[in-house]
Formats: C-alpha cells, structure tokens, sequence
C-alpha cells in the first residue's frame, strides 16, 4: 500500500479545522453497500490519533 501523500481538511476532536495528511485510508462498507472511505490522523496539538471520513475520491493508502 503506498503512503498517504494528499493533505485533506479536517475537523480535530478539539474542534478546530486543519489541513492534515492521514497515516492510513481504508475503505469502510456494509455487505452489497457503498460505503465511505475512513482516515486515520494525528492531532498536531495533542499526539492523539482520531478517524475522520476523507472524500471518496481520496486513495486508498497507508
């Protein structure tokens, strides 16, 4: 799997909106469903990892 390059804007469990590159994307569906594709990031503040949805037309990496 290749490593996340593209930052994405998101909002960090402090409440504030940053641009951050996620560690890893991975897709995240039900049986027979679409579903949505989920990031792991990295609070720059706080060193704690969170998830956030990224766009679904974001790659799947890690």
């Amino acid at each position: 799997m290749p490593a996340c390059t593209q930052s994405v804007r998101v909002k960090t469990p402090a409440g504030k909106e940053v641009e951050l590159v996620p560690k890893k994307v991975w897709m995240l569906a039900p049986k027979g469903r679409k579903g949505v594709k989920i990031g792991l990031f990295q609070d720059p503040e706080t060193g704690k990892y969170f998830r956030a949805k990224v766009p679904d037309d974001y790659p799947v990496c890690g």
